[in-house]
């Protein structure tokens, strides 16, 4: 009897019985380099790279898998914070430079919603100047990307609309309609693009082939805008403890109803 039990011992282990093995683990996607064909103005270009291939949800909408929580330092300007010593540029969107009309009132929209708040960081990518680019969502689920787009803070940036699924896309344009149609923010005044600003053309909107995001799986092609790269802005952000209550605002030039021009001109904001 001794020996039958010996015998079926040997049996389970050799046949992997008795318990003691460990579970199959998954193996994670193998990560993925962006291509040369990414835009190559100031959210990504080639020396950029991408974090995942694959999304996931949260606060509803889809995401990149990577994430980064944290509190938010400083706000740069409408569309760059600083989280856990990180510079973080926020996806979908372009704020009006600091210089540009409604510039600074887009910085403040933003710090009044994030500054010195927890904050979710999600992304698929970093950008040539070692930037996050991705989604920021607050606490209570608030997109902060697309809340500035909804206060007229910022442009939704179609020029990376196949970045996004087709859900966050349509999001983006019903937010960004609605402002422009109650004269929102920066829609009540007349104001310039910042990619026009910055770079002197507009960026081509590309077509998207895919309800995916574009470097999901297989990247569809992505039509790269006519633009020239430009530097990473260095501006002064603002803490916690310099609220922004008296800031110059530049006025783009216009023409009157008579035809005579008025040049652009910078003018005290109404807390002076």
């Amino acid at each position: 009897m001794k020996s039958i039990a010996l015998a079926m011992a040997i049996l389970l282990t050799a046949c992997g019985g008795g318990g003691g093995g460990a579970a199959p683990q998954p193996v994670p996607d193998a990560e993925v380099s962006l291509t040369a064909t990414a835009p190559n103005d100031n959210l990504l270009a080639a020396s950029a790279t991408l974090a995942t291939k694959v999304t996931s949800t949260v606060c509803g909408f889809a995401t990149g898998t990577k994430s980064l929580n944290g509190t938010v330092q400083s706000v740069h300007d409408g569309d760059t914070i600083t989280v856990n010593s990180q510079n973080i540029r926020l996806d979908s969107i372009d704020a009006p430079e600091l210089a540009q009309t409604y510039g600074a009132q887009a910085r403040q929209t933003l710090a009044n919603l994030v500054l010195g708040k927890n904050v979710t960081v999600t992304y698929s990518k970093v950008d040539k100047y070692g930037r996050i680019v991705g989604s920021v969502f607050t606490d209570t689920c608030i997109y902060a990307n697309l809340n500035q787009v909804a206060n007229g803070a910022a442009w939704y940036y179609k020029a990376y609309q196949c970045e996004i699924a087709a859900t966050t896309r349509n999001s983006f344009e019903a937010a960004q309609a609605d402002a422009q149609g109650k004269d929102l923010g920066l829609w009540s005044q007349a104001a310039t693009p910042p990619w026009v600003y910055r770079n002197g053309v507009d960026a081509q909107v590309p077509t998207c082939n895919s309800n995916s995001p574009s470097w999901e799986g297989n990247p569809a092609p992505i039509v790269t805008p006519s633009i020239a790269p430009s530097p990473a802005p260095t501006v002064t952000p603002i803490a916690p403890s310099t609220p922004l209550t008296c800031f110059k605002i530049w006025v783009n030039g216009y023409y009157r109803s008579n035809g005579t021009y008025v040049s652009g001109y910078y003018r005290n904001s109404p807390g002076c």
